[in-house]
């Protein structure tokens, strides 16, 4: 069931020194956020406060009725599926093993799974284009073949709220469209790191940039990207104009200096 996902006034850190200050932002339900920002602004780890990698020193996460730092584990791996960026994905599974283990939320202690956990795991493994190498161990796997069979992994877990940090890193052009047209369409919440401004206008509905650990702009993607913001926080120049095919915003850059 989709639902609200609120940060409400969010501060972590590492070892007492701030990376992120009273960050506050809200997903509609369904709704694709994008976290936008300079190297070091917060964005990942913002990311890691929602599935309980790193506690926040102050502030909350809720989603729906749900503090995700006060339900049980076991509920908030069912309610948040991730796609982090340093993802152990374990070289001796073959693919379809490693997504599998998306599965394990929803089974017992002792769980093994049945036939309606391995329906889901196929439906995943199809919806990211996996299945040709499904049965491959994921050492033999390329970079970008990884980062797939990591997505599907996050959507075997049929969670609630989608984490996406850098999804389109070691992904050829296609495979990097391909993915976040599949994360839009999938009808659940998404949160997304990006560092591609170009893809965060296409395909979210919101952004947030974040920068020195601060959320210093939030809105649509044409309200937010605009010069000011682009030459101040992210020290470039640029315009952000209509794709003429698609009606989507699309970000053109250059050097300030250009």
């Amino acid at each position: 069931m989709n639902a609200t996902l609120v940060v409400d006034g969010v501060t972590v850190g590492y070892g007492g020194t701030p990376a992120v200050a009273d960050a506050s932002l809200t997903v509609a339900p369904g709704g694709f956020l994008a976290l936008v920002g300079p190297n070091g602004s917060g964005k990942s780890t913002l990311l890691k406060t929602l599935f309980r990698a790193l506690r926040p020193e102050r502030g909350h996460l809720v989603l729906g009725e749900d503090d995700l730092w006060t339900i049980p584990h076991r509920e908030n791996a069912r309610a948040v599926g991730v796609l982090a960026q340093h993802a152990s994905d374990g070289f001796d599974f073959t693919a379809h093993e490693a997504v599998m283990l998306g599965r394990s939320p929803h089974l017992g202690t002792f769980g093994r799974p049945g036939a309606g956990d391995g329906a889901v795991v196929r439906r995943a493994l199809e919806r990211t284009g996996c299945t040709g190498f499904a049965h491959r161990p994921l050492s033999q796997l390329s970079g970008g073949e990884r980062q797939r069979v990591l997505l599907a992994r996050a959507l075997a877990q049929e969670p609630r709220v989608l984490v996406l940090d850098e999804p389109t890193n070691h992904l050829d052009p296609h495979h990097q469209l391909a993915t976040l047209r599949l994360a839009r369409s999938l009808g659940i919440t998404v949160l997304a790191a990006l560092h591609s401004l170009d893809l965060a206008a296409q395909y979210a509905d919101r952004i947030a940039v974040l920068s020195a650990g601060r959320v210093v702009a939030a809105g649509a993607p044409l309200d937010v990207l605009t010069r000011e913001v682009l030459v101040t926080h992210f020290r470039v120049d640029g315009s952000v104009i209509t794709d003429p095919v698609t009606g989507q915003p699309r970000v053109l850059l250059r050097e300030l200096d250009a």
